[in-house]
């Protein structure tokens, strides 16, 4: 009765894997590059170079997606050959002209210019914690070069608390309280299994979920102890995103549920799930909510599919 879980799992780990020894690409991109200032209101706007990338999903992994604070209708998403942006105009771009592998891909909450990353150049290697602070353009080493993060999670009610998996460097779970410049090592207690994702509670930034191969894990003290949620081992989730909604919080994931898999939602932590809506395929890696409307979400799938919703996740369209 596993065997979707398997496959889920397997998925999961070829991605990663995959992105763990990265190899040089000969990239073909066209040669009407543009450049684009995005539709936010900042004193200078900066200049983003923006390349059609109308076959971006062949031949690639995604390892992330988010989605501009400030317009909604625009989604990021980091890839193993770079990063792409799908605008308000439903046009997809490499964006700049770093062409790396983006591991552990996450942005700002509230600052549109701001976005994360640590992966591997196509050379090899591991590029630390990266920022950029300008939509994308250009990309700088914040600090942890030599480390590789596979998993990256903002706090949105305290934007300077970053929490980290890492599989090489300092590997284990990692915790910055100044943005990124600095990071200490906790030892997870009850967290013994590899990390997909991390996932932060939008209203308490000590509260933190884990996707692992075992299940959901979940710590309400700053990643220091962790436990099991029930039921989550035998139905695996491995796409998850948090909602605030008044004063609790709603989970969205895609549960591996032998029986009748698909986009699932629990408003008690995990212990319960109502099955959401349709019009997505295949299984949902990664989930995205906009923090100033959650009722907007996207997802991607293993075959880099992109599927967007605009009621909270009960019904799909694909972009």
């Amino acid at each position: 009765m596993k065997t979707l879980q398997n496959l889920g799992l397997l998925i999961l780990a070829l991605s990663l894997i995959s992105c763990s020894s990265p190899q040089s690409k000969v990239e073909t991109q066209p040669n009407s590059a543009v450049t684009s200032t995005p539709k936010i209101s900042t004193t200078k706007p900066p200049t983003v170079t923006l390349t059609p990338a109308t076959d971006w999903q062949r031949e690639n992994h995604i390892h992330g997606i988010a989605i501009d604070p400030n317009n909604p209708n625009i989604l990021y998403i980091g890839t193993h050959h770079g990063l792409i942006q799908y605008s308000q105009d439903k046009k997809w771009s490499w964006v700049g002209k770093d062409r790396s592998d983006y591991m552990g891909f996450a942005a700002h909450p509230t600052d549109s210019n701001r976005l994360y990353s640590s992966g591997h150049p196509h050379t090899g290697g591991n590029l630390g914690f990266r920022v950029t602070e300008d939509y994308g353009e250009t990309w700088q080493v914040l600090s942890k070069s030599g480390v590789d993060f596979h998993a990256l999670a903002i706090s949105s009610s305290n934007p300077n608390l970053i929490y980290g998996w890492a599989t090489s460097g300092d590997k284990g779970f990692l915790v910055s309280k100044d943005g990124g410049k600095n990071w200490e090592s906790i030892t997870p207690v009850g967290l013994d299994h590899g990390v997909f994702s991390l996932t932060v509670n939008p209203q308490n930034s000590d509260h933190i979920f884990a996707t692992t191969q075992e299940g959901l894990y979940e710590s309400k003290n700053g990643g220091k102890n962790w436990e099991l949620i029930p039921g989550t081992d035998t139905s695996l989730i491995v796409g998850l995103a948090l909602i605030p909604d008044n004063n609790k919080m709603v989970m969205i994931g895609y549960r591996l549920l032998e029986s009748d898999p698909g986009i699932y939602q629990s408003s008690d932590s995990g212990k319960t799930w109502e099955k959401l809506g349709t019009g997505t395929e295949g299984v949902i890696l990664y989930l995205a909510t906009n923090p100033k409307n959650p009722q907007i979400i996207y997802g991607v799938n293993q075959q880099n599919a992109v599927f967007h919703s605009s009621d909270g996740g009960k019904i799909w369209h694909s972009l």
